[in-house]
Formats: C-alpha cells, sequence, structure tokens
C-alpha cells in the first residue's frame, strides 16, 4: 500500500514537470512562426505553384482495346472532337485512346457531355503527377 503512493506521488511529479517543459517548447515554436510568417507563405505559394505545374490535365478516354480498334477509331474521330490533343497510349493489356488537355474539372466534364454523344462508353481521366527529372 506504501508503495502505491509513493508510485502515485512520483507519476504526478513527473507529469507535472513534462507538461511546464512542453508550454516552453511550444512557445518557442509559436514565437519563431510568429517572425517568419513572410518567409513561410512564400515557400508554401512557391510550394503550391510548382505542385500545380507538376500536375498534368484531365483527359477524356473514348476507346480502350486493341491497336487496330483505337487507330480505326482515330482516323474516324468526330470533326468536333480531332483538333484537340490525342494520343494512344499503352496500359497493359490493351491500348486506349485518349483525347484533351482540360486544366480544370469543370471544363472536362462539360466536354465529356459532348464526347458521349458520339462515344457512349467514354470516360473522364483525373490528372497524373508529372515526375520531373531532377
Amino acid at each position: 500500500m506504501r508503495y502505491k503512493k509513493y508510485f502515485f506521488l512520483s507519476f504526478l511529479a513527473c507529469t507535472s514537470a513534462l507538461s511546464k517543459a512542453q508550454e516552453t517548447i511550444s512557445d518557442v515554436i509559436r514565437d519563431s512562426l510568429v517572425l517568419n510568417t513572410k518567409e513561410k507563405h512564400t515557400e508554401l505559394l512557391e510550394a503550391y505553384i510548382n505542385y500545380n505545374k507538376a500536375k498534368g490535365d484531365y483527359r477524356i478516354q473514348i476507346v480502350s482495346g486493341s491497336l487496330a480498334t483505337a487507330n480505326e477509331t482515330l482516323k474516324n474521330l468526330d470533326k468536333l472532337f480531332s483538333s484537340w490533343p490525342n494520343s494512344i497510349d499503352f496500359e497493359s493489356p490493351s491500348f486506349r485512346l485518349r483525347i484533351g488537355n482540360f486544366k480544370t474539372r469543370l471544363e472536362a466534364e462539360r466536354m465529356l457531355i459532348a464526347v458521349r454523344k458520339k462515344y457512349k462508353n467514354a470516360v473522364l481521366l483525373k490528372p497524373q503527377h508529372i515526375q520531373k527529372d531532377q
């Protein structure tokens, strides 16, 4: 029973000492952040701009299948969509015909509605992050 009292008292002493130490550390961290806010904002803004540059664009996938199917669809692409950037990409086990480069999801979804009138199986693809060589 005596040991429980000593253990409890030592536990209280340790926790109160640690809580004081954390307050002083957070005060120092808080003060340093206040001093460096302009630099931090500039760094965050630059990181955000670089992230958006490295992010790809929304694309619309029209067909997925054999290379012959993708080429045939590309040849017969509707005149409305033939001026858009297009590519045939291979992702195992099939080739995929993709068109467009849209910066915003809203713009891509609007164009997807027009594309689906002609190509019922068209799907919207999210942007992929572009890896920069460093």
